[in-house]
């Protein structure tokens, strides 16, 4: 049965990590029924109540935090979905489980400053070998310049690039969610692109090769792409820089520019402009810059 949910998954355009995550997620609900029922798990035999259940068991006795717990009932929610397309059951027993409420405010998320980024991709120009300076600039440029995501940079064909004038962009063919977006340009990461392509073997803008390859000629992994951005955060000494904290600070400096939310998300592919409010609200500088305003020796 897990084989033929990640196939579905798979197939309904999921990401990467939704694929990974929803059948083990699937498999946490499998273990406790089976353990608490004494049978073997089988879909059509789950009431609502064993979710409830299920929910407390999680929340007391495995202490999950609310939000965790609610990503774990969005994932039993796609697996009844795809339940009832099959055949496996004839009543959804999500269907009128509600969500935790939360308490927990959102920190803010991490993005690099002005001078962080200028450090940043200092470090990356210092890189000896130029053909991996100019994959890795373009890498690190689509993130904190396009808000690409690390799975949808690895994901770029070549023909997912266009740097013609005026039509300059980046088409992210399968985003979170499986969602499509096309993403305009701007002059840095044009230009990281026009230094790369030059070093690439092909490049016939129409191919559907992958965009950035590993030094093994195979597409550039997720993993890589994160260790390439921990290497140039370590060379610039900054701390707990990750591909998405580039991604986010793309979207705080849209904010920073004044530029409204349903902006910021159709960029960012945000599913939610509540995801995008975050970038609104203000970092650890911002509150030390407004309690600074007010000091009598400033």
């Amino acid at each position: 049965m897990l084989d033929e949910y990640i196939l579905w998954l798979k197939t309904d355009g999921k990401s990467k990590k939704t694929v990974n995550e929803y059948p083990m997620i699937l498999q946490k609900l499998m273990k406790w029924y089976e353990e608490t029922e004494g049978n073997e798990f089988q879909p059509d035999k789950v009431t609502t109540l064993h979710i409830h259940e299920f929910v407390t068991f999680l929340d007391k006795i495995v202490n999950y935090e609310p939000a965790y717990i609610n990503k774990i009932l969005a994932s039993l929610k796609t697996f009844y979905k795809y339940a009832l397309e099959k055949g496996l059951v004839i009543y959804n027993p999500m269907l009128k489980v509600k969500m935790k409420r939360t308490m927990k405010q959102y920190a803010a998320p991490k993005w690099l400053s002005k001078q962080e980024a200028s450090k940043f991709f200092h470090a990356i120009e210092q890189e000896k070998n130029e053909k991996q300076k100019a994959r890795d600039m373009a890498v690190c440029r689509l993130m904190a310049g396009a808000g690409l995501r690390v799975h949808e940079v690895s994901d770029l064909n070549i023909s997912d690039i266009c740097i013609e004038k005026r039509k300059e962009s980046v088409t992210v063919r399968r985003g979170k969610g499986g969602k499509f977006r096309i993403v305009p340009l701007n002059s840095d990461v044009v230009e990281s692109l026009e230094s790369f392509m030059k070093y690439r073997e092909n490049t016939n803008m129409n191919s559907h090769e992958p965009l950035f390859l590993s030094e093994r000629n195979t597409r550039l992994s997720d993993r890589t792409i994160r260790h390439l951005v921990t290497k140039y955060a370590y060379s610039s000494k900054l701390d707990d820089v990750s591909p998405h904290t580039l991604r986010h600070t793309f979207c705080k400096n849209l904010a920073d520019q004044g530029y409204g939310l349903q902006i910021i998300a159709q960029l960012a592919g945000h599913e939610s402009l509540e995801t995008t409010r975050r970038y609104t609200q203000p970092g650890n500088n911002d509150l030390r810059r407004a309690v600074q305003t007010i000091s009598e020796k400033r």
